[in-house]
């Protein structure tokens, strides 16, 4: 029969790597989050309409992006915006816009490039962003930042863990429970981070790029995909190591209190 000892040794690390698994697999993924435009909903105000106030441009497919043109009055100046596909992860926002939509965008004066990263590129001093913009990128960040303990905890614990089985260590042991806890802790920061806002962009339409308030409530979807679930899996699965791994140290204890006696 094998022994309780090693079944919980086993479960440990079983646990422990499986929680590791989902967690960086959607950390490091782009499938968080995206965001669309329902193509119907403009039909009325093609550019052939008669309306001197909205011009809309349609796309040809999830490649092009759709040219929005809005005026209060004829008089005005039209306030042009760029609506387009876009996916984004942990770390970065992208885009599928084919390099000659890119290339019509340039020659209107807006550049985008296919990802931008919130880690790297965003910086409050120097960024053109807009207020609404600025906003998701600090959150963006905030929760990225997250992650990145997140991540050092996993790898910490892996590396602590293999210690604690080749070297009897109950300390260590004790160290590893405590990183797929904070590893846990850290993740649903981030993920409660992120989960204000894709609320604020889904209800509030913020965005990183300018959105015409207009359509938020009936053209545009922002939707949550795969890889956020998968990271609050990760979560549970994490918490159920971290009491593993301390069982385990428990354990490690109480039979080198017998050896010694």
């Amino acid at each position: 029969m094998t022994s309780p000892l090693v079944i919980l040794v086993a479960s440990s690390v079983v646990v422990g790597v499986v929680g590791s698994i989902f967690i960086l697999l959607a950390i490091s993924v782009n499938s968080w989050e995206e965001t669309d435009y329902d193509d119907t909903q403009f039909t009325q105000y093609y550019t052939n309409n008669s309306d001197d106030t909205i011009q809309v441009t349609p796309r040809a497919s999830k490649n092009d992006y759709i040219l929005y043109k809005y005026r209060v009055s004829s008089s005005d100046a039209w306030q042009t915006y760029f609506l387009y596909y876009e996916y984004g992860g942990a770390w970065r926002l992208c885009d599928t816009l084919s390099d000659s939509a890119r290339s019509q965008m340039s020659a209107q004066g807006v550049t985008r490039d296919e990802c931008y990263n919130f880690v790297s590129e965003y910086d409050e001093e120097s960024t053109t962003l807009e207020e609404d913009g600025k906003s998701i990128a600090r959150l963006q960040n905030s929760g990225a930042s997250c992650f990145i303990v997140s991540i050092i905890d996993l790898v910490a614990a892996a590396g602590v863990g293999v210690i604690t089985l080749t070297q009897k260590q109950v300390a260590a042991g004790m160290v590893t429970g405590v990183l797929y806890c904070m590893a846990s802790l850290f993740t649903v920061f981030g993920l409660i981070i992120f989960h204000v806002k894709h609320h604020y962009e889904k209800y509030n339409c913020q965005n990183l790029y300018p959105v015409p308030p207009s359509i938020c409530n009936s053209a545009r979807t922002v939707t949550l995909l795969w890889a956020v679930p998968v990271a609050w899996v990760g979560v549970v699965i994490c918490l159920v190591a971290s009491v593993l791994w301390l069982l385990l140290t428990r354990a490690l204890r109480v039979i080198k209190a017998k050896t010694m006696l």
